[in-house]
C-alpha cells in the first residue's frame, strides 16, 4: 500500500474553512444532523462533538482507494483526518468537512467513507446573451466546488455575443461581443452588432474575456479541481462571428446569418485558428465542445459552395454536409490531443467516429450513443435546465422553457435503463445548464442554480440506493442557512405553496388541497384576501370553501414567511361551473381543457405552454356565460396573458361586457379599452372591471377584441395575435 503523508495549509477560498481540532467536547448532536449534501455513501456515527481551533488539518493520499475522488474522513479520539484517493478526494473530504461544522464550530465524532458515482458532474453558464464578470465567474467555480461538482461548461460563444478575444481576429472582440440594444428589458433581441469604441454608450451592451482572463480563470478552477471546458458554437448559433467576419459565412447569405460555411475552405481555416488559440487557453481541458445544435441548414441548400462541396464529397443532403462538418472539425481537434463534444444534432448525418454526445432535447440521443460505443453526457432540458422555472407562482422571475423543481431536479439520472449493460461505462454522467436569454444579472445567476445545484450535486455523486427524498429535504433546509452565510442569493421556492388538488365534494363545496415541495414547516392561509400573518390558521389536510373567497397562503420558516404567496382569487364566484357558448372556437392546441376551463377555478402560470391558459389565434375571445340562476352583478374579473418576446400572445385591446336575464334581450354592462403594455417579460394581466351599474342577470357575455395583426417591430410582425385567458369570475 502506498501511502503520501501531508498537510495541507488550507485557505478560506480553497477548503472553505477547513481547520484543524482541539480536544474539547461539546453537547451530543442528533443523527439527523449528519445533513452532508451529496450524502456519503457510508456514515458511521461516534459519540460527542469536537471543536475546530487551528488552521490545519491532517491530510493523506491514499491511492489504494482507486479513485482519486473518493475519500475517508474521519473525526475521533481528538483527531481529524482526511483521507483521499488523490488531491480531488482531499478537498471533497474538507468540503464534507465544513458542512458538519456548526454555528459554533463544532464538529460530530464521525466516520464518513465517500466517492462519487459519475465521473462528469458540472454545470454550465451562458455567457453570450449576457456577460458576466470575471469576478462572477470566480464566485461560480467556488458554488460549483462546494456542491463537489468537478466541471465548469462555459459557453464563451452564440449567436449574440462573442466573449473570447483571439489576438489574430481582434473584430471578435472589438465588433462581435458588443451589440445595440433595440429593448432594454430583452437586450438579447434583434441582433444588430455595435462596436467596442461604444462600450460606454447607453444602448451598447456587451463584453469578453482577455486572454489573460481566461488563464486566471482556468487556474482558479484548477484549484479547486474543476475542469473548464470551452464551447465555441459551431456551425450555428454563429451571427455574431459572421457578421464582424462575414467572408466566412455562405456568399448568398445576409451578413450576420449566423451559419458557417462548409462549402469554403477557409471557413475551416478560420476555425481552425480558433481551436488553436482555445487549446493554448484550456490545457486542462480534455474535450472542446462544438455545440452542433439547431442548424439552419436552409442557407446551405441555396449556397453554390456547399452544393458543389455536397457533390465533391458524395453527400446526399444537408444533415450529412453537416455530418462532414463535423467530421472535419473533429479529425482537427484530435490532432490538437482533444476530443470534440456536441450536442444531439451532431449525431444527424452520421456521428463522428470519436465524438462525446451532450444530450438536451432528452435522454434518446445520449442513449443512442453510448449504445454505439461513444461516451455521452447527460443534459436532458426537462430535468436539468436551469433557466426553467423553480416553481408555478407568478412572483418568479423570467424563465425560459418549462418548470423544473428541486423535486425534479433529484429526480434526475443520467444512467437509462435502455443502455446496454456492457455500454453503461459511455454515460459519464451529467450537468445544469443555465442559458441566460431571461438571466442578465449574477444575483440573478445564483437565485436559477440554488438549491437546484444541491440536488443535481446529490443525483451526480450518490448512488441511488443511498438516495431518499425525505432525508434530502430535511438536509436542504439546513442547506439553506449555508447558502446566506456565504452571501449567496437562492430561491425560497421549494416552501411556496400550490393548489395540489381542488374538486367539488357531494355538498357542492370547493375542496382545496395544497402542497409545498419541500414539506417540513406549516402553511398559513386566509380566506378574504388579506396577508396570512403568525396567527393565521395553520393549513392541514384541506381547506372546504363554501362561499366566495380569495385563497391567500404563505409558508411560515421560523416565524418569518418563505418562499412565494399563492393567491386565488375569487374562488366559488357566481361564474363558477357556468355553461360557457363560444361565438368562435378556441384553438384545438390550447383548450386549456375544454368548454369549462375559463370557469374551473384554476389560474395559469405564466407560460405559454400552461395547459390551464385557453387561446385564441385571430379571433375574439367572445363568450356568453349560463349563471344558471338570476343574480344580483356589479362586476367581471379576468386574466390574461402576453409574452411579446418570444410570442404572439397579446392583451387584448377592449374588453366589452353585456348582461341578460333571460339570455335574449342583453344590455351592455361595460366597454372599456384596456391599457396596453410593450414589456417584452412574460406577464399576466387581471383586469376587473365594474359595471357602471348593478345588474341582474343569469346571462353575461363577454368579448376581448384580439390585437389583430401584429406590427412592425413586434419580434413576429405580420402574424395575426392570439388571446390566451385563464378564468372568469363575476360578483
Amino acid at each position: 500500500m502506498k501511502r503520501h503523508l501531508t498537510t495541507i495549509r488550507l485557505s478560506t477560498a480553497a477548503a472553505a474553512g477547513a481547520v484543524a481540532l482541539c480536544c474539547a467536547c461539546g453537547p451530543q448532536r442528533a443523527a439527523e444532523e449528519i445533513a452532508v449534501i451529496p450524502q456519503p455513501a457510508r456514515i458511521v456515527e461516534g459519540e460527542g462533538t469536537i471543536r475546530w481551533v487551528a488552521d490545519s488539518v491532517r491530510t493523506v493520499i491514499d491511492t489504494s482507494l482507486r479513485n482519486p475522488e473518493a475519500y475517508r474522513l474521519t473525526v475521533a479520539d481528538g483527531r481529524m483526518e482526511v483521507v483521499g484517493g488523490g488531491d480531488a478526494g482531499i478537498f471533497y473530504g474538507l468540503q464534507t468537512l465544513e458542512q458538519l461544522k456548526d454555528s459554533a464550530g463544532y464538529v460530530p465524532a464521525v466516520t464518513i467513507e465517500d466517492a462519487p458515482r459519475f465521473p462528469w458532474r458540472g454545470a454550465h453558464l451562458d455567457v453570450s446573451r449576457h456577460f458576466f464578470p470575471k469576478d462572477f465567474i470566480k464566485r461560480y467555480i467556488d458554488i460549483l466546488a462546494y456542491h463537489k461538482l468537478n466541471t465548469f461548461h462555459w459557453h464563451l460563444t452564440d449567436g449574440i455575443g462573442w466573449r473570447l478575444a483571439i489576438d489574430k481576429y481582434p473584430l471578435l472582440a472589438q465588433k462581435a461581443a458588443w451589440r445595440k440594444v433595440k429593448d432594454p428589458l430583452a437586450p438579447w433581441i434583434g441582433l444588430e452588432l455595435s462596436d467596442e469604441a461604444r462600450r460606454d454608450s447607453a444602448d451598447t451592451y456587451g463584453g469578453y474575456y482577455t486572454e489573460a482572463d481566461i488563464r486566471e480563470i482556468v487556474d482558479y478552477a484548477r484549484a479547486r479541481h474543476i475542469t473548464v471546458i470551452p464551447e465555441i458554437e459551431m456551425p450555428g448559433h454563429s451571427e455574431a462571428a459572421t457578421f464582424a467576419y462575414p467572408q466566412f459565412a455562405c456568399p448568398t447569405a445576409k451578413p450576420g446569418s449566423g451559419i458557417y460555411c462548409p462549402g469554403n475552405d477557409s471557413t475551416f481555416l478560420f476555425l481552425q485558428e480558433i481551436i488553436d488559440r482555445v487549446v493554448e487557453l484550456f490545457p486542462d481541458s480534455p474535450y472542446i465542445h462544438i455545440g452542433g445544435d439547431e442548424v439552419g441548414k436552409e442557407q446551405w441548400s441555396g449556397c453554390p459552395l456547399c452544393q458543389a462541396r455536397k457533390q465533391a464529397e458524395g453527400l446526399k443532403d444537408e444533415h450529412e454536409l453537416q455530418s462532414y462538418f463535423v467530421h472535419r472539425m473533429e479529425k482537427y481537434i484530435n490532432g490538437k490531443g482533444k476530443r470534440m463534444i456536441g450536442y444531439d444534432e451532431i449525431l444527424e448525418g452520421g456521428l463522428a467516429p470519436n465524438a462525446t454526445v451532450m444530450s438536451w432535447t432528452g435522454f434518446e440521443g445520449g442513449v443512442r450513443a453510448a449504445n454505439a460505443g461513444h461516451d455521452a453526457v447527460m443534459v436532458p432540458l426537462d430535468y436539468v435546465y436551469f433557466d426553467h422555472y423553480q416553481s408555478q407562482n407568478p412572483c418568479e422571475p423570467q424563465g425560459w422553457g418549462g418548470y423544473n423543481g428541486v423535486p425534479r431536479v433529484y429526480a434526475f439520472d443520467p444512467l437509462r435503463p435502455e443502455v446496454a449493460a456492457d455500454k453503461r461505462h459511455h454515460i459519464l454522467g451529467g450537468q445544469a445548464n443555465i442559458w441566460t436569454e431571461n438571466i442578465r444579472t449574477p444575483e440573478h445567476v445564483e437565485y436559477m442554480l440554488l438549491p437546484r445545484l444541491a440536488a443535481l450535486s446529490e443525483a451526480l455523486w450518490t448512488d441511488t440506493t443511498a438516495k431518499n427524498w425525505r432525508r434530502f429535504e430535511q438536509k436542504l433546509d439546513r442547506q439553506y442557512d449555508r447558502y446566506a452565510a456565504r452571501g449567496w442569493h437562492y430561491a425560497e421556492s421549494a416552501f411556496t405553496p400550490y393548489i395540489a388538488e381542488q374538486y367539488f365534494n357531494d355538498d357542492g363545496a370547493l375542496v382545496i388541497r395544497l402542497a409545498t415541495e419541500v414539506a417540513l414547516h406549516p402553511i398559513r392561509y386566509t380566506l378574504d384576501g388579506s396577508m396570512p400573518t403568525a396567527e393565521a390558521p395553520v393549513y392541514a389536510d384541506s381547506i372546504i370553501i363554501t362561499e366566495p373567497s380569495t385563497l391567500t397562503a404563505v409558508t411560515f420558516r421560523r416565524g418569518k414567511p418563505a418562499g412565494c404567496v399563492l393567491s386565488s382569487p375569487r374562488l366559488l364566484n357566481p361564474a363558477t361551473g357556468a355553461k360557457v357558448t363560444y361565438a368562435y372556437p378556441y384553438h384545438s392546441a390550447y383548450t386549456g381543457g375544454g368548454d369549462s376551463a375559463l370557469v374551473d377555478n384554476r389560474s395559469a402560470f405564466k407560460r405559454g405552454d400552461d395547459p390551464a391558459w385557453q387561446g385564441f389565434e385571430g379571433t375574439n375571445l367572445d363568450v356568453t356565460l349560463d349563471l344558471g340562476s338570476v343574480w344580483r352583478l356589479e362586476g367581471v374579473w379576468m386574466r390574461f396573458l402576453q409574452h411579446i418576446g418570444s410570442t404572439s400572445v397579446m392583451l387584448p385591446t377592449r374588453l366589452k361586457v353585456w348582461t341578460s336575464a333571460d339570455g335574449k334581450r342583453y344590455t351592455e354592462a361595460a366597454d372599456v379599452a384596456v391599457e396596453q403594455d410593450s414589456t417584452s417579460e412574460v406577464i399576466i394581466r387581471p383586469l376587473d372591471i365594474r359595471f357602471g351599474q348593478a345588474a341582474e342577470a343569469r346571462f353575461v357575455r363577454i368579448e376581448a377584441t384580439n390585437r389583430g395583426i401584429l406590427p412592425e417591430g413586434h419580434p413576429r410582425a405580420g402574424s395575426p395575435a392570439w388571446i390566451f385567458a385563464d378564468e372568469i369570475a363575476v360578483y
